[in-house]
């Protein structure tokens, strides 16, 4: 017996399962606020801004400079992210600020974004901790400051905007977790009582016989519950009756 979704199914779902569906999206909120709020930890976000150009003779070649700098980002941006630049930046942090971060913590921390057709680009580092992530930040651009000059013999390298300690934490986002919840609660209660509508074979409606079997309705047939006699029943439905008291005949 197929059953197809439709809006009458869909109802008939809410109808039937509304308590199941409302205790599951509930539930799956309360779950979502107990990981956002005790489980993920908060992690804040500092940005540092850099420009890299080089200078040269002519107004022609300063705008081809210009375009060749702005490709040249992505270059940057594989530095940054490389150990040539990460490893001095991690033995620099742990010897003067007492920050100790393995190098892959420091890879999965960093990242690099920019703008199109714009020599700024940014270092944005994600920490736990709000004040070491702008240390790590201006860290990370020092390093880079003087380590692209031997790599690549960049020397116009400018720190536009160093980083500074974050007030509030970028991630987890509390609303959007919470709503993620619900939601999920919401469609594991919806799929329980698709599944149990679904399975249910037994036919409950008239309609359901007339209407999606086409039969012919006969009539109703009453189930009665069978009456249970008493011990004064069943005794008086047992002792004998006595019989008629026959005329006494008086012989003369």
């Amino acid at each position: 017996m197929e059953q197809i979704i439709t809006f009458d199914f869909m109802v008939k779902l809410f109808r039937q399962y509304w308590r199941v569906l409302l205790i599951l999206t509930i539930l799956g909120g309360v779950i979502a606020t107990v990981v956002t709020l005790w489980v993920i930890q908060p992690k804040y976000q500092a940005n540092v801004q850099i420009l890299v150009n080089r200078k040269h003779s002519s107004a022609a070649a300063e705008l081809t400079g210009q375009q060749a700098d702005v490709q040249m980002i992505t270059t940057y941006k594989e530095l940054i992210t490389n150990s040539v630049v990460l490893k001095p930046a991690r033995q620099a942090l742990s010897e003067e600020a007492d920050i100790r971060r393995s190098l892959e913590t420091l890879k999965q921390a960093v990242s690099v974004t920019s703008t199109a057709n714009s020599q700024v680009f940014s270092i944005v580092i994600r920490d736990q901790n709000a004040k070491a992530s702008a240390i790590i930040a201006n860290q990370i651009a020092a390093t880079f400051k003087e380590r692209v000059q031997h790599i690549i013999k960049v020397n116009n390298v400018t720190i536009v905007a160093p980083a500074e300690t974050p007030d509030t934490p970028v991630a987890p986002k509390k609303a959007i977790n919470i709503l993620i919840g619900l939601a999920g609660g919401l469609l594991l209660g919806l799929a329980v009582a698709s599944v149990r509508i679904l399975s249910n074979r037994r036919v409950q409606t008239l309609e359901y016989l007339a209407e999606e079997l086409t039969l012919t309705s006969l009539g109703i047939v009453n189930h009665q519950q069978p009456l249970i006699a008493t011990n004064d029943q069943v005794a008086i439905k047992q002792r004998p009756a006595k019989s008629a008291a026959k005329p006494a005949i008086k012989r003369v």
